[in-house]
């Protein structure tokens, strides 16, 4: 039997089926994997700070029950073997795409949070002209900055998405269950982290402009379907970048009459936005550091 490396459930909601008589660690993955694949699909239905930081914590303990998969010795018993050294070795490739994915996102979180402080210490000095201020400045600059990143970081998702449609197949003895199932597991894996980064990236590029930028958003990013988001954009309903980029655009316009109605607001979403950032900046940081105990322990299997 050959398991290709195309992982059929994409874009959908659905459970994988393993084995009756599966190993409890090939289980408890299986837990693992059918609730980061729901808490994906939430993210995507409805980009949030709240559902992507869901979203990374399943992700976190996926890789977790990944790699004990991975180093039990059943498992390396059997995908040492030459045949499916190649398939391997492209695990090994998708995880550098993914850790610099990660690793990249993680630090324009990083930044982003730096920026809302500057912003929020000068609210907090009330000035009464802001559009000026050196750090509103930064603040929107990076913004528009971040959002043509993200069509990079797409770029990348796309590259790892194709070598899981057209990568190679690993051969798979019809009668040996326990390898299939461990294929069909790392290689969903795989789909939920790129389906997780899509919508962290979109939730980052959201445009608090026009409906006819959106849509050029939606083609790049939503190839999966997820085009949920575009009805929110059409009935106002922003998430939490675009509250504060709106905060903060009213505050520099209106005039002193309603400065601090303006000021008071703009401060509250700041407020909520860097507590959110922190969230999504540890969740990443735990990612990160799973990919990275995820790629040891394939090299380690190639090095056998």
């Amino acid at each position: 039997m050959v398991v290709s490396s195309k992982f059929s459930s994409k874009g959908q909601v659905k459970s994988i089926s393993l084995p009756s008589r599966s190993h409890p660690t090939t289980v408890r993955i299986e837990q693992e994997l059918n609730a980061a694949k729901t808490a994906a699909a939430v993210a995507a239905s409805k980009p949030s700070v709240d559902n992507i930081c869901s979203g990374l914590l399943c992700l976190a303990e996926l890789y977790k029950c990944m790699d004990d998969l991975l180093n039990m010795s059943a498992t390396r018993g059997l995908v040492t073997g030459e045949q499916n050294k190649k398939w391997v070795e492209e695990l090994v490739e998708e995880s550098v795409s993914l850790l610099d994915v990660c690793c990249s996102v993680r630090d324009m979180v990083a930044q982003m949070k730096a920026h809302v402080r500057d912003v929020q210490s000068v609210l907090r000095r009330r000035k009464s002209e802001l559009s000026n201020e050196k750090s509103v400045i930064n603040y929107n600059c990076f913004r528009k900055k971040m959002k043509k990143d993200v069509k990079l970081l797409v770029g990348s998702l796309k590259q790892v998405d194709n070598m899981m449609t057209s990568g190679g197949s690993a051969v798979v003895d019809s009668n040996n269950h326990h390898l299939a199932a461990v294929m069909k597991a790392v290689i969903g894996v795989s789909e939920t982290t790129v389906s997780v980064f899509e919508s962290l990236l979109l939730l980052l590029s959201l445009p608090n402009s026009k409906p006819n930028r959106w849509s050029i958003v939606v083609s790049k990013l939503m190839h999966k379907g997820i085009v949920a988001c575009e009805d929110q954009q059409e009935n106002g309903i922003g998430n939490e970048f675009e509250s504060v980029d709106d905060a903060l655009q009213s505050l520099c316009k209106n005039g002193p009459s309603t400065q601090l109605e303006k000021m008071q607001i703009a401060k509250c979403r700041l407020e909520m936005l860097e507590s959110q950032l922190e969230c999504m900046e540890i969740r990443l940081e735990c990612v990160f550091r799973r990919l990275i105990g995820s790629r040891a322990t394939l090299l380690n299997i190639i090095s056998l």
